[in-house]
């Protein structure tokens, strides 16, 4: 058998319910990735706890000219 053949006669049967939960898999674990990196990034850099801070809040994020 040929590289071809095998890669068409494992595709083949392939069963679409074990592609969608590879799918859900590796995007459930790219979310919970960010999420952990969210909430670690603040405690290993100062500049994270500034920019992530909302209690800090200086009013309206625009001037008073920039209004429409």
């Amino acid at each position: 058998m040929t590289l071809a053949s095998l890669l068409v006669s494992s595709i083949v049967p392939f069963d679409p319910t074990i592609a969608v939960a590879a799918v859900a898999s590796v995007m459930l674990t790219v979310f919970v990735a960010f999420m952990a990196f969210l909430a670690l990034a603040p405690l290993v850099s100062s500049t994270w706890t500034e920019q992530l801070d909302a209690s800090q809040s200086g009013g309206s994020a625009l001037e008073a000219n920039e209004a429409d």
